[in-house]
């Protein structure tokens, strides 16, 4: 691609064609039609201001530029995953009948004690449901941290809450117990556990807690949403695997 070329893009396709080719360690100029693909760029764009001739190679049907563009989304999906819980797996790390529930859609509230997997049963299902439908939406939020960013923009915080946390297909919003904000706060919170009720969405809530005091912590109201479609409260048992481990390593 010549400067040029580079030039005719917008100010973000640009800064997605070099943040790709700093992540590649290439030039711009070796930046090709797959690569294009890859990150989402609007192939008729792309061959209206490169030119079909960037590639040397047959041109795709559909469904190949289809399975790319999916590959890519998932790629870029598993680079989000934190470290811990790369490796989370269903078919290893989870055998409850309840699994199945959440799998297919089903809101829930899950609870437990420290240490015992609830944070990488979602990631679990997140990777999942990802590999499945590279195209779904899954986000898993810390409840303080959702708060805390919903409070710091300027504007409708409702309509934020909608936008970022309404539409996903899949949301867990995991530490409810941590929370420790204001009536405001949590009216916030069961907004947003109403609208995707009314959206039909799956919301799993979790908390280092027991499913009555996750319930005095979100409210009857929120609670009823959340089971309205069948769900229930569920809770984890086992020991603590963070303490587990540490002792594997240190007296290994």
């Amino acid at each position: 691609m010549t400067k040029e070329q580079f030039d005719g893009f917008g100010p973000m396709e640009q800064q997605i064609i070099m943040t790709r080719c700093r992540e590649m360690g290439t030039r711009i100029e070796e930046f090709s039609y797959e690569d294009a693909v890859r990150l989402g760029i609007g192939v008729n764009r792309f061959k209206a201001i490169i030119g079909k001739d960037i590639t040397t190679r047959p041109a795709k049907s559909d469904e190949e530029i289809e399975r790319e563009e999916q590959q890519g989304i998932l790629e870029s999906f598993l680079r989000t995953v934190p470290a811990r819980y790369r490796d989370a797996d269903l078919s290893k790390d989870f055998h409850a009948t309840f699994i199945e529930d959440l799998r297919k859609g089903q809101s829930a509230i899950v609870v437990g004690g420290n240490g015992i997997g609830k944070t990488r049963l979602a990631w679990a299902l997140a990777q999942a449901w990802k590999r499945e439908v590279p195209r779904c939406t899954v986000r898993i939020v810390k409840g303080a941290a959702l708060l805390s960013e919903v409070k710091s923009i300027e504007g409708d915080w409702y309509r934020y809450i909608e936008t970022e946390y309404g539409k996903c297909d899949h949301l867990f919003i995991d530490e409810i117990d941590k929370i420790k904000g204001s009536e405001a706060d949590w009216m916030l919170l069961t907004y947003l556990i109403d609208y995707r009720y009314e959206w039909m969405r799956q919301t799993v809530v979790m908390g280092n807690c027991s499913k009555e005091e996750t319930l005095n912590l979100i409210g009857q109201s929120s609670y009823s949403r959340l089971s309205g479609d069948g769900a229930r409260a569920y809770s984890l048992s086992g020991t603590d695997k963070r303490r587990q481990d540490y002792r594997e390593r240190c007296f290994a």
